[in-house]
């Protein structure tokens, strides 16, 4: 009965060692990491204050298993070639200088199937009060069980994301005033400086006001123009120029509706208006025949001066003064005399 058992024993251990041999022959399933890409890699922006900019960020999973990632944003510095230096904490961030407050993402975890891409929106809701600067941020998106191990992989730069960098550069006020336009009310001459217009300069950056003066017959039909500070003068800020220009006369005659139209700004385009009335009256063009109707007038008036107003002078120095006689008899209330007989 012993030889029974002690051999039932051996038989026992036997087989223990046989599975033990096969279950390490077998080779096992490699548990491979999850596999994912993230784009675009680099997102680069120029804002100004207010703006508000939506942007698209997808993950692809290109590994074996399915993949829950988590999006964590970061600030972060740059060295000069381009590679992150330092993730910068919350505590360090202002407001008004983080890149990483002014970025809306939804924190939620993310599902991606095998061989699956899933798109994510990206705001950048700039402050309304920024420090101008250049700014930096990563957008990652870590994996795990839960947000935890997600964030503490992003920070130590074993997950994906994306590169934010954000310019922000001070908006200056640029704007010009316009503190008189006049053209002489009559234009006689070619040869004049009768439109003058005088612009200030109130902003806080230097100035070349361009542009012209368009000029309108009485059918509002265009018959002229002149160009607003053709020699390029820059205005500096806070001061005023007073620019004078020479309103054409050639063909012109009678009455005209003048435009100003000045542009200012490189960028951004913005212009100041205004309009006035006067009358182009060319002396020099319509003189010689002002000179015929003067002489006409003259030759007029001394034939008819002869003929009713003459006075004749005889050789004995005496003069004839002709007296009309009227042949009917006026009224008696024009009478100084009375001439009734009686």
């Amino acid at each position: 009965m012993e030889i029974i058992i002690q051999s039932a024993q051996r038989v026992k251990e036997k087989l223990y060692l046989m599975s033990l041999l096969i279950f390490f022959a077998i080779p096992l399933p490699s548990l491979a990491a999850p596999s994912y890409t993230v784009s675009p890699l680099i997102i680069d922006l120029k804002v100004e204050a207010r703006d508000i900019i939506t942007k698209q960020i997808t993950i692809t999973n290109t590994g074996s298993e399915p993949v829950t990632v988590f999006p964590s944003v970061n600030n972060i510095s740059i060295t000069d070639g381009g590679r992150i230096q330092t993730f910068l904490s919350p505590a360090m961030s202002d407001r008004s200088a983080s890149l990483a407050s002014w970025i809306e993402i939804s924190r939620a975890g993310i599902d991606i199937k095998i061989g699956e891409s899933k798109t994510v929106s990206i705001v950048f809701r700039i402050n309304p009060d920024p420090v101008p600067g250049v700014y930096h941020a990563f957008v990652g998106f870590g994996n795990g069980r839960n947000r935890d191990e997600a964030e503490a992989q992003i920070v130590r730069g074993d997950a994906p994301g994306s590169v934010a960098t954000v310019s922000l550069v001070k908006k200056t006020t640029k704007f010009l005033k316009l503190s008189r336009f006049v053209i002489d009310r009559f234009v006689t001459s070619s040869e004049n400086q009768a439109a003058v217009y005088k612009i200030n300069n109130p902003s806080q950056e230097t100035l070349v006001p361009k542009g012209e003066i368009i000029v309108y017959d009485t059918h509002g039909v265009e018959v002229a123009s002149i160009p607003v500070n053709p020699d390029n003068i820059s205005i500096n800020p806070g001061e005023n120029h007073e620019f004078a220009t020479v309103v054409p006369t050639e063909s012109l005659f009678g009455k005209y509706k003048a435009f100003l139209d000045v542009e200012y700004g490189d960028t951004q385009h913005a212009s100041i208006q205004d309009t006035t009335f006067f009358y182009v009256i060319p002396f020099n063009r319509f003189l010689p025949y002002i000179g015929i109707l003067f002489c006409l007038i003259a030759v007029g008036a001394f034939f008819v001066h002869k003929k009713y107003y003459g006075i004749d002078t005889h050789d004995d120095g005496s003069d004839f003064v002709h007296v009309h006689v009227r042949e009917t008899v006026s009224e008696p209330k024009h009478h100084d005399i009375d001439l009734k007989q009686t």
